[in-house]
Formats: C-alpha cells, sequence, structure tokens
C-alpha cells in the first residue's frame, strides 16, 4: 500500500454506478480514498481543479455517447491517471488496448478492479518527477479518445463458441428476457441469445431509445409500430411482433414514445 492515500474522483452519469464503484474501493482497494464524485463533465471538471486527484474512473458512455472522452481533450494534470470505465468489451477496448491504458468493464469485476487500480498505481509512481513520461501518457489518453471517436458510433459484442460477434445496436428490435439470459431480436428478423442478463442491457442502452416495459421485455421505440390497448397492453413492432407492457411501466413507455 502507498505511503499516502491514493485521491480518486469518479466520474459517472448513473448515481448507483457511482456508489457502487465507491463502495467497491472501500471494500477491495483501501489504499484508495474517494475524494469526489461528478455526473458530467462540467462539474468533472471543475472537482479536477479544486481537488487535484491522483486517479480518475471516467465512464465513457454518459448521455451524449462521448461525453467521458471528452473532458480528457482538456485535461492537464501531469500527473492524473485515467482508469476507463466501459459497459461492453466492444470496440472501444481494442483502443485500450493498442494505447496501453487501464481500463475495467461493467458490471465491475472485484478481481478486474484491483488489477486495474493497482497497474494505475504503479505506473503513478512511475510518472511523478517525470514531465516527458506523463506528457507521453496523456498523448496515450487523447490518441485512445479519438480512436474510439473514428469508430463512428458504439458496437456491442456478444461472444460466442467461435469468437465474438459485434452490431450496432440501432440492429436490436427488442430484447427479452430468457432465465439469466437475454434473447436478442434484431431488425432483420434474427435472433442472438447472450448470457448477459436484461437488466445488464437496460444499464448499458441508451434509455432514450430502449425502454423496458416489462420485467422480460425491453423495446427500441425507433421500432414500435403501433399500441394496443385489448386485454392488456401491447406494444406491436415493426416485425410484427407484440410485446407485453406491464400497466405499471405503462405510462413510462407513453411518455418515451411521445418524447
Amino acid at each position: 500500500m502507498p505511503a499516502t492515500p491514493i485521491r480518486a474522483l469518479i466520474v459517472d452519469d448513473e448515481e448507483l454506478a457511482r456508489e457502487n464503484l465507491r463502495m467497491m474501493l472501500a471494500d477491495e482497494c483501501p489504499e484508495v480514498h474517494v475524494v469526489g464524485v461528478a455526473d458530467g463533465v462540467h462539474p468533472a471538471r471543475e472537482q479536477l481543479t479544486a481537488l487535484r486527484p491522483d486517479l480518475l474512473f471516467l465512464d465513457i458512455r454518459m448521455p451524449s455517447g462521448h461525453e467521458g472522452l471528452d473532458l480528457l481533450e482538456t485535461l492537464d494534470e501531469p500527473d492524473l491517471m485515467v482508469v476507463f470505465v466501459t459497459a461492453f468489451k466492444d470496440y472501444a477496448v481494442q483502443a485500450f488496448h493498442a494505447n496501453a491504458v487501464d481500463y475495467i468493464l461493467k458490471p465491475i469485476d472485484p478481481d478486474e478492479l484491483k488489477a486495474a487500480v493497482n497497474k494505475a498505481v504503479k505506473r503513478l509512481q512511475q510518472l511523478r518527477g517525470r514531465p516527458g513520461e506523463g506528457q507521453r501518457y496523456h498523448d496515450e489518453l487523447k490518441t485512445t479518445a479519438r480512436l474510439i471517436k473514428e469508430q463512428g458510433g458504439q458496437r456491442l459484442a456478444v461472444d460466442h463458441a467461435k469468437g465474438f460477434k459485434l452490431f450496432d445496436p440501432h440492429s436490436i428490435a427488442h430484447l427479452e428476457a430468457d432465465g439469466n439470459c437475454t434473447l436478442l431480436h434484431f431488425t432483420d428478423g434474427s435472433r442472438y441469445l447472450d448470457t448477459r442478463t436484461l437488466k445488464v442491457y437496460e444499464d448499458m442502452l441508451d434509455p432514450i431509445q430502449f425502454v423496458r416495459v416489462h420485467r422480460s421485455h425491453l423495446l427500441n421505440v425507433a421500432h414500435l409500430r403501433e399500441y394496443l390497448r385489448e386485454d392488456g397492453h401491447w406494444a406491436v413492432m415493426k416485425d410484427g411482433a407484440r410485446v407485453p407492457i406491464a400497466r405499471e411501466r405503462v405510462q413510462d413507455f407513453l411518455e418515451a414514445v411521445r418524447g
């Protein structure tokens, strides 16, 4: 453990995600002291200036899609280490590996968190007092951000026996819980079973576009064709599928559809 605590700032637009990471750090990484949290770029920038943390945990999937990455373009703290937090093992991971920057995947695994913190702490100790190394590290961060932005949008990945499948989330019409797995229904009529739960997808997909309408169903409002009130509440998708809407979720569904 370092002689002095590592001061950390958590940036994530979801309150539960911020608190979860804070609690995990307290339990798994006692050398890290969380000095602040922020829910977006502007409060993060203010806290970086005021608190001067050593370590930044940065969610790169906040509402704008690139908001977390935009923050990197303004960083000028020479000794600040960054650990990226991302929801999916997708194209972004390739950029992380290419530039040797640290990251953790959501949902966060305690062992992966400890490993990322250990690497960041060691690198921080190496950078201190070496301005040239600090500048080189920040160049790597900005290169990583640029590579991710150049991908032109979010792509997700699901594993299969021979590797993984990449797809654009806009191509998902609706999602259905299948036990502890999720069945993805695509707009071309194909289906794919993923071992992640529906809750994981609900947390990670754009909440403006993907709406939870039932404990077992999440739908893409862009692919909605009709809403029916007959023998319950139903969303009829463009592919003809009828997705049930739970009574307690009807109002949220209607508000999402009407914008």
